[in-house]
């Protein structure tokens, strides 16, 4: 195996550093718009990190000066870290419940939920649709084949009985 030339693996490495620079930067526009857009939706939002993160850092500042010496010094910086981390948490779980609660009750929520998922879910958006928007989603994972519906009541019935129909077919008793 040939040895590679030392300044073309350094113009490498410095190429792939400027690349993971540029995504990071991204990451943080695109973290910092999510907290703005969120801000101005959740007026909440804000006492609550501020709340979460004085709360933690105080708990570990008081842990460490009932535990006395050096670890009063190291439960400071410890709270500190925890405090960011609950308040991203908090901010994390309110702006996906903003969401969710913007895309209920719009045709194609089901769907874009499903999509979603979490784990080894294969999602089939749209396996049978009506004229008005009622849609039947299958979702295949562990559990088996699952029908998700979406729409009317009375016009998604019909539809979820003809895909298990068709699927039954297919796959049998499986479930």
């Amino acid at each position: 195996m040939a040895k590679r030339n030392p300044a073309e693996t350094k113009a490498a490495k410095a190429e792939a550093k400027a690349t993971r620079k540029a995504a990071s930067k991204q990451r943080r526009s695109q973290l910092w718009q999510a907290f703005q857009i969120q801000r101005k939706e959740d007026k909440r939002l804000l006492p609550y990190m501020i709340g979460a993160f004085v709360l933690i850092v105080a708990i570990s500042v008081v842990g460490g000066i009932f535990a006395g010496g050096f670890t009063t010094y190291l439960m400071i910086p410890l709270g500190i870290v925890l405090g960011a981390l609950v308040a991203f948490i908090i901010f994390g779980r309110r702006a996906q419940k903003s969401v969710y609660k913007k895309a209920e009750g719009q045709t194609g929520a089901a769907a874009w939920a499903l999509d979603n998922l979490r784990g080894k879910w294969r999602v089939t958006p749209g396996v049978a649709a009506t004229g008005h928007f009622d849609a039947v989603h299958r979702v295949i994972g562990r559990p088996g084949v699952i029908f998700v519906g979406e729409g009317s009541a009375t016009r998604v019935k019909p539809l979820l009985a003809q895909e298990k129909k068709r699927t039954a077919r297919l796959i049998g008793d499986t479930p």
